[in-house]
């Protein structure tokens, strides 16, 4: 079968199940999973479907919208535990931490173990799970132009308020990591997470492996800027060769 036989057949596959494995592909086509890998990156570089872990799915099922806190908290949440989980363990007693807002993020710090924590957020969801773990954090609530979507206040109040304060550890999440940019849905959203890193002494972003090769709409910060990227074990060989070009991979 020629390579362009073999796309469109691979596009009509898509299309039909919405979502389909590697080794599935592979089987039907009789080639190998690295030349089903390749087909699925070159497809997806030509927007044409969306690369994930272990396989494709339809693009067109991707909402052009910006989902909802409550809604992104049902999606890929075995991946974002293990994300959140590998992120406890880069914090130390005492730290004072910025945490931005995401869904990963409001697990982390539902997570965390340490006893001793100053918590600095500009997430009300992340402020309300953070309230809710069982050890008595040092809470600080950043206020500003409240974002109901995403639970996230922002805007020159929260921006004001970050730039008088200093971190030793700050976390992000993404929208998604596109080479070296971190992107999210909105430009104020954006500005005001990447105060809060601007301040932080160790700056991390926490994304699971759905989000790389990803882009949204506004290009918050350079992932040559951070000390590191956390995400899953099953990140893929060649995205993970690629990403290490510019941080350093936790997972």
């Amino acid at each position: 079968m020629l390579k362009s036989e073999r796309l469109k057949t691979i596009l009509q596959v898509v299309k039909t199940q919405k979502f389909v494995t590697v080794d599935e592909l592979a089987q039907a086509l009789k080639v190998s999973d690295m030349t089903i890998r390749r087909d699925l990156n070159e497809l997806h570089k030509a927007s044409k479907i969306l690369r994930v872990h272990g396989g494709a799915q339809l693009l067109s099922d991707q909402t052009r919208t910006e989902k909802s806190y409550e809604q992104k908290r049902e999606i890929h949440s075995k991946e974002k535990y293990e994300v959140a989980k590998r992120a406890c363990n880069l914090i130390h007693e005492n730290d004072s931490i910025y945490v931005g807002p995401g869904t990963t993020l409001e697990l982390l710090v539902a997570n965390l173990k340490v006893k001793h924590l100053r918590i600095v957020t500009n997430s009300l969801p992340v402020f309300e799970a953070a309230k809710n773990n069982m050890n008595d954090y040092d809470l600080i609530m950043v206020g500003g132009s409240y974002r109901r979507i995403s639970g996230a206040f922002v805007g020159a109040l929260a921006n004001n308020e970050l730039k008088t304060m200093s971190f030793s550890v700050g976390f992000v999440g993404v929208n998604g990591i596109k080479d070296t940019s971190l992107t999210t849905a909105n430009l104020e959203e954006g500005q005001t997470e990447g105060i809060g890193l601007d301040h932080s002494q160790i700056k991390f972003v926490a994304a699971d492996y759905t989000k790389l090769d990803h882009s949204d709409f506004h290009q918050f910060y350079d992932l040559r800027n951070v000390d590191g990227l956390i995400t899953n074990r099953g990140i893929e060989p060649e995205l993970e060769k690629h990403y290490s070009q510019f941080t350093t991979i936790y997972k």
